[in-house]
């Protein structure tokens, strides 16, 4: 019996939607027909103050482009995918279309469970993850393409903790994060939480209440960086897919994530955080993974599905 995407539309898009987003913008909208999905970027969510060149929104994006091709997965089909089939400005970021027939793996099908479980952490973490886990999330990463790199030396940690802390005041001063609530949360604060490695920024929402301050002092905090090869649209959707793949088998781990993506929004900054930490390749992502402390963070608010379809 051939395999009609249509009849799934929902589920395809339910999973996607639970992509993870800059301000939980949720900047995608996508056209399913009976071979194919379209993933598309919706560019009326963009957050311009931190995320002026769309970097941050094709990460999520592509976030959501690496739900669509597990839920392909998940009905049978190896998905082949093709990125930015147009223009690279353009609102179409990717269609997913049927493959061969695919063997749902077990590994793809805890990742499938997680989706709807993976959550990001504004509350306290345990940061302590086993070197085996961090390896295995480094290799995810790896198969999309992209690299994962962890904060283990105290020299590379105060590094990044400095020039966290400088963008942060750069922001602040400048009052270039007054406009962050545009898309439906409140504006952020920030943590120099006792003890930790890196300020965070926190998104309080009107879901969730006020931000609690996150971390704990850590003898080995389990911060990494997501960077790619190239720093073009493609390789931003890559390293959207690359994230979620991660956070996907992260979860299965029991962790969640926090960001100090602060540097990485400050042009001069984001150059300093490759060159200072000798990076191989572009910064993209800068993540922080533990276990709550706290008990399972509650899920943020989404769009409905209906939204986000288009005809």
């Amino acid at each position: 019996m051939t395999l009609d995407l249509r009849k799934h539309t929902h589920e395809l898009v339910d999973s996607a939607r639970m992509a993870p987003s800059l301000d939980n913008a949720q900047p995608w909208a996508f056209r399913v027909t009976a071979r194919s999905v379209e993933v598309y970027v919706d560019r009326s969510r963009a957050v311009p103050a931190l995320d002026p060149d769309d970097r941050q929104m094709l990460i999520g994006v592509g976030g959501a482009i690496f739900a669509v091709r597990l839920g392909i997965c998940a009905l049978g089909s190896e998905p082949t995918l093709a990125l930015l089939p147009g223009d690279e400005r353009g609102d179409l970021a990717a269609v997913v279309s049927l493959g061969p027939d695919h063997l749902f793996s077990l590994g793809e099908a805890r990742m499938f469970e997680q989706i709807p479980r993976r959550r990001t952490c504004h509350a306290r973490l345990d940061p302590q993850v086993p070197r085996e886990i961090r390896s295995a999330l480094a290799r995810a990463v790896e198969l999309e393409g992209a690299h994962l790199r962890w904060m283990v030396e105290s020299a590379e940690r105060r590094s990044l903790a400095r020039l966290v802390a400088m963008a942060e005041r750069r922001e602040q001063a400048g009052q270039t994060v007054h406009a962050a609530g545009s898309v439906g949360t409140a504006a952020p604060a920030t943590s120099g939480h006792p003890g930790a490695d890196l300020p965070t920024r926190e998104f309080a929402t009107a879901s969730s209440g006020p931000a609690a301050t996150p971390g704990l002092p850590a003898q080995e905090p389990s911060v990494a960086i997501l960077a790619t090869d190239g720093d073009r649209p493609a390789e931003w959707l890559r390293a959207g897919q690359a994230l979620m793949r991660m956070l996907l088998s992260a979860s299965v781990e029991g962790l969640v994530a926090t960001y100090s993506n602060q540097p990485l929004e400050v042009p001069d900054l984001r150059g300093r955080v490759r060159d200072d930490l000798a990076l191989p390749g572009f910064p993209q992502v800068i993540v922080r993974l533990g276990r709550p402390v706290e008990g399972w963070p509650e899920p943020t608010s989404r769009r409905p599905v209906v939204d986000l379809l288009r005809r």
